[in-house]
């Protein structure tokens, strides 16, 4: 056990402390002084572990989920959340101070409600201790062990419903427990019957309840498809299930297969199998904020390039502004979605590209970019092809302060840094997204 003065935050849920070297301590806030115990020993760091708090910050408070310390979906529920936010911009400030060699001071941070916030949750499954029953829940951090919960208190009151309604449907049916692995629910948003239902869309043979707010959608991981599994889904008040029981023949689903969004008055459409930012209504105020950052730069039209794309969720608002819009994404998935929300919004001007970036072929310059690279960041190939189309307006969306800021180290070739602002898409995790406004030199 060793006794030490906790300093600066990390990414990752740690705060930095001294002790014959680095010690990176988990559970702990800044300008504490706790116990801890020591995890593991490296050459030039130790990892550490708060046993007690001898000394506590004025932002330490009782989290709020008894799964706490055991469920590894959050680790700040012990900071008071404006401190969690506080925090969160000093990571990004520091980030691009050591790796990016620069100074810049974040403006006002993006924030919302930090609970009830997630519209997707991944649940493992266990069998339960009756016959056919089963258990829904995360993993331990750490571990493949699954805590089972009944309740999360970050998600969608329409995600924690069903989580009765699968366990009830279990012991009924007494098939979900027989393969089923995860299962993902994915919630819609609080939309009007007229956007849930649009026009010219057509159900599937499998019925599920129309022009329904918060629709639900399952996605089944391990198990083949089943019709009257999923009739007993539909019944609950889901309008899609996937099956995917990991070969084609044993894929498939039921319903309309996709649940609908609000996104700054456009119809937004997201499948069980595309990624999406489940943090809806904060998603809205990035999304407003990313278009007021290019619609009086594109007018009077200039084209825009929207890089690892998704289903259009930063470039579908700019459609009224750009002359023309490229989507380039690698996931089939996503890109299906993109495609259907063009249709559905009637969008003439902008077209999606199936292919990594680092494969894509440009035909002709563009005057702006979004780019919003995975958690790795950009390739060396990307940055590289970033850098050859040389837009005047570059938008760096990332979830990793450090690949950030060295992806940003490679920019400051041709661009300066403009603007950084966290968003605080996951409230109570030390997962962040960050906009980064780059402008050519």
């Amino acid at each position: 056990m060793i006794r030490v003065k906790t300093e600066t935050p990390v990414y990752g849920g740690y705060v930095i402390a001294r002790n014959e070297g680095i010690v990176f301590v988990k559970g702990a806030l800044p300008g504490e002084t706790v116990l801890a115990r020591t995890v593991e020993k490296k050459k030039d760091y130790s990892v550490a572990i708060t046993q007690e708090v001898l000394e506590p910050s004025p932002h330490r408070v009782e989290p709020f989920c008894g799964h706490f310390g055991q469920c590894g979906g959050c680790h700040l529920q012990h900071v008071a959340y404006a401190e969690q936010v506080s925090m969160k911009n000093a990571i990004i400030k520091d980030s691009l101070r050591r790796i990016s060699g620069i100074e810049v001071e974040p403006v006002e941070p993006l924030t919302g409600s930090d609970t009830r916030y997630r519209h997707r949750a991944q649940f493992k499954v266990q069998a339960g201790e009756h016959p056919n029953s089963i258990n829904l829940g995360f993993f331990r951090e750490g571990t493949r062990d699954i805590v089972p919960i009944d309740r999360c208190p970050l998600l969608a009151d329409a995600i924690n419903e069903s989580i009765d309604k699968l366990k009830l449907m279990s012991l009924s049916v007494g098939r979900l427990s027989q393969g089923a692995k995860e299962i993902h629910i994915t919630c819609g948003g609080n939309i009007s019957d007229d956007m849930n239902n649009p026009a010219g869309m057509t159900q599937a043979d499998t019925p599920g309840p129309e022009g329904h707010s918060h629709a639900l959608a399952a996605y089944l991981k391990g198990l083949g498809f089943d019709p009257a599994l999923a009739m007993e889904y539909a019944q609950a008040g889901f309008e899609t299930v996937f099956f995917d029981d990991g070969n084609e023949s044993g894929s498939g689903h039921s319903g309309r297969g996709f649940v609908t969004f609000d996104l700054l008055g456009f119809k937004y459409t997201v499948s069980p199998l595309s990624f999406f930012q489940s943090n809806w209504a904060l998603n809205q105020k990035a999304a407003g904020v990313v278009s007021e950052l290019f619609s009086s730069f594109m007018t009077p039209g200039k084209d825009l390039l929207d890089i690892y794309a998704g289903g259009g969720n930063f470039s579908i608002p700019l459609s009224g502004a750009a002359r023309k819009i490229t989507a380039v994404e690698e996931n089939a998935s996503s890109v299906k979605d993109g495609i259907r929300n063009l249709e559905l919004n009637g969008i003439k001007n902008m077209k999606f590209i199936t292919a990594p970036f680092e494969k894509f072929q440009s035909k002709g310059r563009f005057d702006a970019a979004i780019v919003d690279p995975p958690r790795l960041g950009l390739s060396r190939e990307a940055a590289k092809r970033l850098l050859a189309l040389q837009p005047e307006r570059l938008l760096y969306i990332s979830c990793n302060p450090a690949t950030l800021a060295r992806d940003v180290k490679k920019l400051l070739e041709k661009y300066k840094v403009a603007s950084v602002r966290l968003v605080d898409f996951f409230p109570h995790t030390y997962h962040m997204e960050v906009l980064c406004l780059l402008e050519r030199k």
